[in-house]
């Protein structure tokens, strides 16, 4: 579930009621300069209600695309600024999405400078008029406590059984490896592609305090 996250020393000593009023305050910024961003046509033929916050209707959608894929495509950013999008495998607990990579890949170096990443997710279709998928931006944070590490690799392997017989070049397996790091995304701003609610319909979420639980 999508909660606001109290994440600087000023912001626990602040009364809880202070505190609910800042986070709406910034939700509220953030939604403007969301749809401050967007022109006329988009806002209108795209984006029909504008910026939201996350519903049970949208979140159900988003864990049922994110549940019926295995890849992703994740962009991070290198040291001399430009993007790199790179392909992954993740998984997912409800609407939270984990991913792996070797701790000495571009990815792990990229994200260690800065942990700005977005990401888009996508079902394969047959018919363009009933495609879905997700876009998100938001931030990258390494897992570190070992449940929720075993419960990713678990759910990897139950979701991609054939990497318990895969081998690299060496002859080491694939799975599992000691030389990968685990992420949680932890997004700042949703789109919910959903087409059946007409060509090119999205929902854009602006997720209240930047963070999930």
């Amino acid at each position: 579930m999508f909660q606001p996250l109290l994440t600087t020393h000023l912001s626990n000593r602040l009364r809880p009621e202070q505190q609910k009023e800042n986070n709406m305050s910034e939700l509220s910024n953030k939604v403007k300069q969301a749809e401050a961003e967007m022109d006329d046509v988009i806002k209108n033929r795209i984006y029909g209600n504008g910026a939201t916050e996350m519903t049970e209707e949208l979140r159900k959608k988003m864990i049922e695309i994110i549940a019926s894929c295995k890849d992703m495509a994740i962009s991070t950013i290198r040291e001399d600024g430009w993007p790199q999008v790179n392909t992954v495998g993740f998984v997912s607990m409800e609407e939270i999405i984990y991913f792996e990579t070797f701790r000495t890949s571009s990815k792990a170096k990229n994200i260690a400078r800065d942990n700005r990443v977005s990401l888009a997710i996508w079902p394969h279709y047959e018919n363009v008029a009933h495609g879905s998928g997700i876009s998100l931006g938001g931030y990258a944070e390494e897992v570190t406590d070992e449940e929720t590490s075993k419960e990713c690799s678990r759910l990897l392997l139950e979701k991609m059984p054939e990497l318990k017989d895969i081998t690299y070049n060496d002859g080491d397996p694939v799975f599992p490896d000691p030389n990968v790091i685990k992420f949680r995304i932890r997004p700042t701003v949703i789109s919910i592609l959903d087409f059946e609610k007409g060509f090119g319909h999205a929902d854009l979420v602006v997720v209240e305090g930047g963070a999930i639980n």
